[in-house]
């Protein structure tokens, strides 16, 4: 059905492309980023730092701008691969999912420290707040990519404690073509299908296009929790998205609308309990997103004005296997393993209203009010061969009996979000000196009902709140044409999730919701940026950052969402961008210290000054060389090696994945040749050398998690 869905997508898309009237094609008067020099390219103008236009030198924080001249000519297919490549972010992997860690902070399944942004408006999964920033949010419509490194609660709200990745989508008046065939396809049972096209009216102009990724995944062979024997580590997936993008124009101008589809299933790999799946399982989640949005058109307006309202829905549909056949836990025999069943879904309505006024003088304020109202109507089927309302244990003869709701303590009560900010950035004193002062206030509430009340009567719904101001300031100094340098402090925080506050009746994941805490980030952060020569800018941050009470799975209470430790780190970036003629590329290191920290969760030892769980070092070098019809780039990853913490050892452990993880490197290529004005063909080749790298598996098990393998795939562009 799914494969019937993604051909009657194609053909709609390719039947909009070619039954477009020819109308007069606007022409794009900015210059391809391949003539512009080194220096106008680090002079390119981001919006996410303030919300207003400004060169990257300029920003109020330490951010990255990525072209979709560059996501081409390197092969990359995801945010992962855009975000790795970048200073302070690194790829780390819990169960199934590769999730990003930060500065020297590991980054769990939920994946939901980094705000991810398309076109300004909030893309976290409302279930378990997690940013998709692997292949299951494709790259086929983007026009840029900027990439926040550090705090941005002050202007954004809760999740954006690491950082910020804001997609910048395509417009018709963007593309060259009236559509755009990609198709890739390599080893490892891979194939990648991308369609873009656009089309402009007198009144309209809309861009549609279409994702389908699938693969059979890294294969290998490794051990799980119970230690016995090696099995293979299925890591096949697929995903399909849909994107639609219509604007207004003439009288409608300024307003757009937007609708995002997609779809994906998976495998567990090791298992959700760490063990390997003795039965098959039927991960499928979904989700669809549609915002509308009055924009201001003319941003050199004084006054500018945003409405938003942008309404998700997240589905799963799993079929989970959680211990094998004969599987003993706490005494208690799994005669025929444990599988839990699950179909539900989440909804999630976001509206923003936002004003700002330009002075004059290049003086602004910005302030803004925004809300979200989360609801949960029950589950549409949860069964399982465990008493997981009771006991947890076995069924009588392998019966699957009907569960309590995922969402129990919930009680089909709505969760709101409220968020009121203000920013005010100053003149350019002497042309040289600007501060931006920013705070916001946010408040989350909601009703639950305490399941497990075991005194006498009925509980009555009880009253929980969050509440904290997250403020900012950033002062910018510019030397001369040359050196800017930026001294930055904020803080921001994260709400713990519906996931992680509401969770029952399931083995899952569990509620903790008296206890946990919202997270708190306190980060400083002093940086510069030099042209060192025409073809040579570099670029320095240094940062200390303080991380109290992160949240994440406890494995000594059966994955119940806990604070688990406060963490201080202190760290420094370094990167070179560099362009002479037709070559241009970039070179970055990142070093990272722990200092302190605070254990609370007690399985975990601690370990105050030694950073354990990422790399203490990462480093990339890229390269691209443009020559008559061919492009050429390289790029080298080198991830550091990675400490574990002592009560994640012992001597059998230690005796089969090592006492740490080792250090590595890999080779990307892409080489491609454009023979005609509409086709490119080109070979994509990843891990060339078939490093065998391993990504940390945190705690005490037998086993870390392996980096694919060497990877290549034909790439083939039609430009029609």
């Amino acid at each position: 059905m799914k494969k019937l869905i993604c051909i009657l997508h194609c053909v709609l898309l390719i039947s909009f492309s070619l039954s477009a009237q020819d109308v007069q094609e606007e022409k794009n008067t900015e210059e391809p980023p391949y003539i512009l020099s080194l220096e106008e390219l680090m002079d390119i103008s981001v919006v996410t730092a303030s919300k207003f236009e400004q060169p990257i030198k300029d920003a109020p924080s330490t951010i990255s701008l990525i072209s979709r001249d560059k996501i081409i000519k390197y092969g990359w297919l995801s945010g992962n691969e855009i975000l790795s490549r970048l200073p302070g972010f690194s790829i780390s992997q819990d169960y199934d999912r590769k999730t990003v860690s930060s500065r020297g902070v590991y980054e769990g399944w939920n994946n939901n420290h980094l705000l991810m942004l398309i076109d300004g408006v909030p893309m976290n999964d409302n279930m378990y707040g997690t940013a998709f920033t692997w292949e299951i949010t494709p790259l086929v419509f983007m026009r840029s990519v900027e990439v926040i490194r550090g705090p941005g609660s002050a202007l954004y709200g809760s999740n954006a404690t690491n950082g910020v990745i804001s997609y910048n989508t395509l417009s018709a008046k963007d593309l060259k073509k009236k559509a755009e065939i990609r198709y890739r396809v390599g080893n490892q049972g891979t194939h990648v299908f991308d369609l873009l096209t656009g089309h402009e009216t007198e009144h309209v102009s809309f861009v549609s296009a279409f994702n389908f990724y699938q693969t059979n995944g890294h294969n290998y062979k490794s051990l799980d929790a119970s230690d016995d024997e090696e099995h293979t580590i299925n890591e096949s997936r697929s995903n399909y998205y849909l994107f639609n993008k219509i604007e207004g124009k003439g009288n409608l101008e300024g307003f757009s609308l937007q609708h995002h589809e997609q779809a994906w299933e998976y495998t567990t790999g090791h298992g959700w309990l760490f063990h390997v799946p003795d039965q098959p399982e039927n991960m499928n989640e979904n989700r669809r997103l549609i915002s509308l949005r009055y924009k201001t058109p003319d941003p050199s307006k004084k006054f500018n004005h945003e409405y938003l309202m942008r309404y998700q829905r997240h589905g799963v549909d799993w079929n989970v296997r959680l211990f094998p056949n004969d599987f003993t836990s706490g005494g208690v025999n799994y005669q025929y393993g444990l599988t839990e069943l699950l179909n539900t879904h989440t909804s999630d309505i976001f509206s923003r209203v936002q004003w700002s006024y330009g002075a004059d003088n290049k003086s602004s304020i910005l302030g803004g009010v925004e809300h979200s109202y989360f609801f949960y109507g029950g589950d549409d089927l949860h069964f399982s061969n465990a008493n997981l309302n009771g006991d947890f244990g076995p069924t009588t003869g392998n019966q699957f009996i009907e569960v309590g709701e995922y969402f129990a303590f919930l009680n089909r009560h709505p969760m709101h979000n409220l968020g009121i900010y203000g920013q005010y950035t100053s003149p350019k004193f002497g042309d040289k000196f600007q501060a931006t002062l920013g705070v916001r206030y946010d408040f989350a509430s909601f009703m639950f009902n305490d399941i497990y009340y075991d005194g006498p009567g009925t509980p009555e719904d009880e009253q929980l709140s969050f509440d904290k101001l997250s403020p900012r300031l950033s002062l910018v100094y510019s030397v001369n044409k040359k050196l800017t340098l930026k001294a930055m402090a904020g803080q921001a925080f994260r709400t713990p999730s519906p996931s992680e506050l509401f969770g029952s009746n399931t083995y899952l994941l569990g509620s903790n919701i008296r206890e946990l805490r919202p997270e708190v980030i306190t980060t400083i952060e002093f940086g510069s940026d030099l042209q060192l020569t025409q073809n040579l800018n570099w670029r320095f941050n240094a940062f200390s950052t303080k991380f109290e009470d992160q949240i994440a799975y406890s494995v000594s209470n059966f994955n119940l969402s806990t604070n688990l430790y406060s963490l201080t780190t202190i760290g420094i970036e370094n990167e070179i961008h560099f362009k002479v003629g037709k070559l241009d590329g970039f070179l970055n290191h990142s070093f990272v210290e722990r200092i302190d920290e605070v254990i609370i969760d007690p399985t975990i030892s601690e370990s105050k000054d030694k950073l354990t769980w990422v790399p203490q070092q990462l480093g990339n070098l890229g390269a691209n060389y443009s020559f008559s019809q061919f492009t050429l780039s390289m790029q080298v990853h080198c991830q550091g090696s990675v400490e574990r913490r002592d009560s994640d050892r012992d001597a059998s452990a230690d005796s089969k994945r090592g006492a740490s993880v080792g250090s590595w490197a890999s080779l990307d290529m892409r080489a491609a040749y454009q023979p005609f004005d509409f086709l490119e063909i080109g070979l994509v080749g990843t891990n060339l050398t078939n490093t065998k790298g391993k990504l940390l598996k945190n705690n005490l098990y037998a086993f870390d998690y392996q980096i694919a393998g060497r990877f290549i795939l034909l790439d083939i562009r039609l430009m029609l």
